[in-house]
Order: structure tokens, then sequence, then C-alpha cells
């Protein structure tokens, strides 16, 4: 059994022209010690996928299908079971540490939270612990930064914070929403080199949601990508990286600058943008930006297909596109 089985899972949000899907029959499993990237462009699902799996999507909002964790479907918990799980058998980065930090309290206390909460911890063992955390994750000086706020740190220590509070508890599963999208290249290769470590020292689960490709190929060994709220190209990331066979997919490799292409070689695009919530077609969310588009992508949803091995595309015309 998975450690996590995501099945159909649908998603729907309020929106001002009425309830809108957000992510549509999405399915994918984790296995213990397993790493999955999620990748697409912003819009396409994959930040509300992980809000459903830790049990925090806005208020109103609809889902249905199964998320299991151990066999245990989340989405038929209250919220009371959903706090025993939540930041301490999963665990989220989020994607900005300034906004998702309290800046009225000091980090030491912020970390500490979840210990109180789900390890009983208190007092000098839970400053302790905090302590041992904040070196774990490379804070330079934890002894005097855990007494700071976090507006007293640059960006890449308050994300080493966010790492340690997701890591207190030791969870069996990690989600990390883009966690280096506002930190500089240098940064950004130590929290990766970081989460990849504390990853395989833990024999954690790790979802990692990214719009960036090299990001996501050197970091998870499966792939799963979104778009319209749907997973359109998912499979091992060797296999996937192989063979591109979905016409998106092949569109944001492409959309990577080369080097050694001249400074004016203008960057490659994928022409027009993801819809709205409420303006999805019945048939293939990405037909409008398609150029292989025909009259049946408009009209039905193409269903997953195997396209090689540990690799499913979904695609009315893979034969065009291979």
């Amino acid at each position: 059994m998975a450690l996590l089985s995501v099945a159909d899972l649908t998603v729907e949000l309020q929106t001002s022209r009425g309830m809108a899907p957000a992510v549509r029959g999405v399915s994918f499993e984790l296995e213990n010690g397993g790493t999955l990237g999620i990748v697409g462009e912003s819009g396409c699902g994959k930040s509300i996928t992980a809000l459903a799996i830790m049990g925090l999507l806005p208020d109103g909002a609809r889902t249905t299908g199964r998320v299991e964790l151990d066999g245990t479907d989340l989405l038929r918990l209250d919220e009371d079971a959903r706090c025993q799980i939540r930041g301490n058998r999963i665990a989220m980065i989020f994607q900005e540490p300034m906004t998702s930090l309290n800046p009225v309290h000091r980090i030491g206390r912020q970390i500490a939270e979840p210990l109180r909460l789900h390890r009983g911890l208190r007092g000098a063992n839970a400053r302790d612990e905090v302590l041992r955390l904040l070196d774990r994750v490379g804070l330079p000086d934890p002894a005097r930064r855990i007494d700071a706020y976090p507006h007293q740190m640059s960006g890449g220590q308050r994300q080493r914070v966010m790492i340690a509070m997701a890591l207190s508890c030791a969870p069996d599963i990690l989600l990390a929403d883009e966690p280096t999208t506002a930190l500089d290249v240098t940064i950004q290769g130590q929290i990766l080199d970081l989460i990849n470590e504390l990853v395989d020292d833990l024999d954690m689960g790790l979802i990692l949601i990214s719009h960036d490709l090299g990001v996501i190929g050197e970091t998870t060994e499966n792939i799963a990508v979104m778009y319209g709220g749907t997973v359109v190209e998912q499979g091992a990331t060797s296999s996937l990286f192989a063979h591109l066979a979905h016409p998106y997919s092949q569109g944001l490799f492409a959309a990577i600058p080369r080097l050694g292409e001249a400074r004016t070689t203008p960057l490659r695009t994928i022409p027009g943008t993801v819809p709205e919530l409420a303006d999805l077609p019945p048939g293939c969310a990405f037909a409008d930006r398609c150029a292989k588009a025909t009259d049946v992508c408009w009209r039905q949803a193409p269903a997953m297909e195997l396209t090689g091995p540990d690799h499913r595309t979904a695609c009315h015309h893979l034969e065009v596109v291979a």
C-alpha cells in the first residue's frame, strides 16, 4: 500500500461566477521515501492540490475523490482529526515565508508550537529541540536567532525557519510549495540541497511543487505535469524527460533558455494564457493554446494512456505529437 494515495481528487472553489473547478480528477501515489514533482504554470491547480491534501482549502470549497494516508481517507475526517495529522504526519513549506510566519511572534515560539501540540514538549525541553532544529537546517548562530522576529531575518533564513517548523515532528510526508521562488539562485541551491538531505536522512515522502523544470528534474524521481486543474502527463522523471508526449509539456521545455544562444534570440513561449476556472472547456483544457487541437479536443476530455514504461499521457493526438 502506498503511503499517500490521491484518487480522482476534484476541488471546486467559490468565485464571483459561482462554483468553479480548480482541480479535476487528479490521481497519483507516493511511496515511503518517494519524491514527486508537480509542475505547471501559475493557476494550473498545483497549490490547491497541496492545500486539499493538508485540509487547508478556503471556506466554501467542495471536494470529491479520495486522499488516503496509510489507507485513511483524509477528506472524510473531521477538523479535530485533521489537526492531529497536519504538522505531525504531513507538513508543508509554504511559498512565501514572510506571509506564512507570524510577524508578532519570535521564531522560536513559532517552531515550538507543533512540538507542544504534537510531542508535548514545553519549557527548556522545547527550546533545546528548537535550537537543534535550527542548527539542523543550517541557520547561523541559532542561540541568538531563536529570539528574533521574522522581519529581522533574510529571505533565506526565514525559509530555513519554515523548514525547521515543518520538520519539527519528523513528518512522513513533506509538501514543499515553490520553496525557493523568493530566493536568489545561490540560496535556492542551498535550500534544495538541504531539503534533499533531510528527505534522505528522515526517509520522508516529498511532494515538490514548482514551475522550474530544472529544479523538478534534479530533485524528484517522478513528475506530474498539471494544466487546467488536471494532470496531463505523469511518470518517472527519466522517462518523461526522455520522451515528452504532451504538447503542453513540450511547450514548457521549449521555453527553457538554452546556453550558448545569442542574446538577441527571443525566448520561446506558449501562446495564450491559462484559462479562468469558470472558462475551462468540456474537453482538453489546453485546446485553445495547442497547435494540434481538433474538434474532438474541444468536445471530449482525453483519457490517460500508457506512452512508455511508467509514463502516461492524456492527449487525443499522441501519434501526431510523437
